[in-house]
């Protein structure tokens, strides 16, 4: 009997960590910003107001094999200076009604720590779309009254010019700074009595 119960508790214990796990944002408790240099002396910052995405993985100690999917509103960019972020949303730009979504997705990550991952992907903006790396950092998971919580940052650093987003120059800067400080929830299915 012992054996049986061993091998029962190892066949669970075996399947739940291969049991796929899908992880969403909490955009409540999230952002989106960037920071880009200007007038070579100076930083802007902004942020994005409206995104969504998820992360599906076996496990949320290793992301290695990983899928991750971001989707942000460029409609929503907010700069402090309003004629600024009109500016960054218009056609000389964004042009985020030609372009409404910027998207990033990916299929796996490497480890380079036991809480740190590069996962190279394709990044979409302004219709272009070109291979990117992530850095991504497993802040920590903990169990909430609702869900399961897993905190990640996410950052990366593009040029700008090479998605054909050329206005602004030599003010603005070509490199641009993106980080996600990033809450996903994994809802708990709750027992039906």
């Amino acid at each position: 009997m012992k054996h049986f119960s061993f091998f029962i508790t190892s066949f669970v214990l075996c399947f739940t960590s291969i049991a796929q796990q899908t992880w969403t944002i909490d955009n409540a408790h999230s952002n989106i910003r960037f920071e880009v240099g200007w007038e070579d002396f100076s930083i802007r910052t902004g942020e994005f107001k409206v995104f969504e995405g998820n992360i599906i993985t076996n496990s949320k100690f290793d992301l290695s094999k990983a899928t991750f999917y971001l989707k942000v509103d460029p409609k929503s960019i907010d700069v402090i200076a309003d004629d600024l972020s009109e500016q960054l949303k218009g056609d000389r730009f964004l042009d985020a009604v030609k372009y409404p979504e910027i998207t990033f997705s990916s299929s796996g990550a490497k480890a380079i720590s036991d809480s740190t991952f590069i996962s190279t992907g394709k990044l979409t903006i302004h219709g272009v779309e070109k291979e990117q790396d992530a850095l991504i950092w497993v802040k920590g998971h903990k169990m909430g009254r609702r869900s399961e919580i897993l905190g990640i940052e996410v950052s990366l650093t593009i040029n700008r010019k090479d998605f054909g987003l050329e206005w602004g120059s030599p003010r603005l800067g070509d490199k641009v700074k993106i980080v996600g400080y990033l809450l996903y929830q994994m809802k708990i299915e709750e027992k039906k009595e």
